[in-house]
């Protein structure tokens, strides 16, 4: 029997076993910022499989000293305490604003996993976050959140796609090549990281600490497709003032005394979609498919107190994705401040009262050489296991291979088991053939890779 035979023979026996292990991921809650009981799970599942193991809790400080260009504050979901930035956050200005009680690491901790290899080969690391979305709006559920509850051929639970299903799978390939006896000779490393929801500071801690391969695979849910080029993104808010006054009082005069700051948003959105249109006329992404060159979204609008009031202040919030052709994080900050500008020249008010714009998180775009050996290598070992060939494309979906790519320069893609479209959502669900599928596929791949 060849080796590729034994290793999805073994794969087939474990089926029930790795199932499990999603199963009793799953079932511990791990949002944002309550990382610690998973990871401790996770650092003594590799333990028992033999791995080298190392856990550590990221040093803000020294990711935003190594990485000004990338570091982000940490997040932590209950506490809803995303911090605005003009520019780009800093640690100083993190201390100032008194928070780093909450927005830190401490009990978060990396979970890293190294099998050696015998030398001579190619290493790879296969990384993945623990940290999920909050469940909120729970009474929404239809299924136990924490329950892996398995229904019609799915399981349901927050992180079996996003991506719990993807750390499974990593373990699970990793451990059936060892119960399968491979000799590898390059080494293989497992990341389990946290606060990627938001900051993506877990995996830049891994890049800060020097843990590195000749390839990287973030095993994000991709519905059989490899990402090799990923969208920058900027999460926005825009804060108008407005000149409260009563309904009864709004002019005096034949002058308008009340000014609302609901009214002027629509001069604030007009400038923003007018930018959206602008990045389109660019010539679309050769790896893009279909899709534009960029992707904004006004997701939440909030302002005012009382019908009979002028609204002193409104806020609006938005996302923006843009692919690798359209700039860095800096040239697009500067291109929707230039914006709110030109929203403010068209407005008397606006130009005496000047909106202001902040962020809330950013990453840069990122894209690897669609000629770089490990896509070949997941192409191969995929339609050796699966029957079919995967195809490489870009997403408009940032995930941590830019740090990889951007920060260490390592080649890095993502490829991973289950689908985008159940990322945040509400009975989030992984099916059970993608999850096996996605653990084939992983084994494959880095018995080829490393072998």
């Amino acid at each position: 029997m060849k080796m590729e035979e034994k290793i999805l023979a073994n794969l087939e026996e474990k089926t029930e076993e790795i199932i499990a292990l999603l199963s009793k991921l799953v079932k511990i809650p791990s949002l944002t910022g309550e990382e610690g009981e998973a990871q401790g799970f996770v650092e003594k599942y590799l333990k028992n499989m033999g791995l080298d193991v190392e856990a550590w809790e990221p040093d803000i400080e020294e990711l935003f000293s190594k990485y000004p260009e990338a570091a982000q504050y940490p997040s932590h979901w209950q506490h809803d305490l995303i911090l605005p930035y003009q520019n780009m956050p800093t640690y100083a200005d993190l201390v100032k604003t008194g928070t780093i009680d909450v927005l830190n690491y401490k009990n978060r901790p990396n979970v890293v996993g190294r099998l050696k290899g015998s030398g001579g080969g190619r290493s790879l690391i296969l990384n993945g976050h623990i940290d999920t979305v909050t469940v909120e709006p729970r009474e929404q559920w239809n299924a136990d959140p924490f329950g892996a509850e398995i229904r019609d051929s799915k399981m349901f639970g927050r992180g079996t796609a996003d991506m719990k299903g993807g750390v499974a799978a990593a373990i699970g390939a990793v451990e059936c090549l060892i119960e399968s006896g491979v000799k590898l000779r390059g080494d293989v490393i497992i990341e389990s990281v946290v606060n990627e929801e938001h900051s993506g500071d877990g995996t830049l801690a891994c890049v800060a600490k020097g843990i590195m391969a000749d390839a990287v695979i973030v095993v994000e849910p991709t519905d059989y497709e490899v990402y090799i080029s990923e969208s920058g993104n900027l999460y926005w808010e825009v804060r108008v003032k407005g000149k409260p006054a009563h309904t009864g009082s709004r002019w005096t005069g034949g002058k308008q005394v009340g000014v609302s700051a609901i009214e002027k948003i629509p001069e604030i959105i007009r400038s923003l979609v007018e930018l959206e249109a602008e990045f389109n006329k660019a010539q679309a992404h050769p790896l893009y498919k279909d899709k534009p060159p960029s992707s904004l979204a006004i997701g939440k609008i909030s302002g005012g107190t009382y019908e009979t009031l002028t609204a002193e202040e409104c806020t609006i919030k938005g996302s923006l994705y843009f692919a690798p052709n359209v700039g860095s994080v800096r040239e697009v900050m500067e291109r929707m401040q230039d914006a709110i500008s030109k929203a403010s020249d068209n407005d008397p008010w606006l130009k005496q009262n000047p909106p202001e714009l902040v962020f809330l998180h950013h990453r840069n775009p990122s894209e690897v050489n669609p000629r770089e050996p490990i896509i070949e290598v997941i192409e191969n070992a995929v339609e050796r296991a699966l029957g079919f060939k995967p195809i490489a494309v870009g997403e408009h979906m940032p995930a941590d291979q830019s740090f990889y790519i951007n920060q260490a320069k390592v080649p890095a893609v993502v490829f991973g088991p289950g689908s985008l479209a159940q990322a945040h959502k509400v009975d989030e669900y992984i099916k059970i053939e993608d999850f096996i599928n996605g653990v084939k596929s992983l084994a494959l791949i880095v018995y080829e890779w490393c072998k």
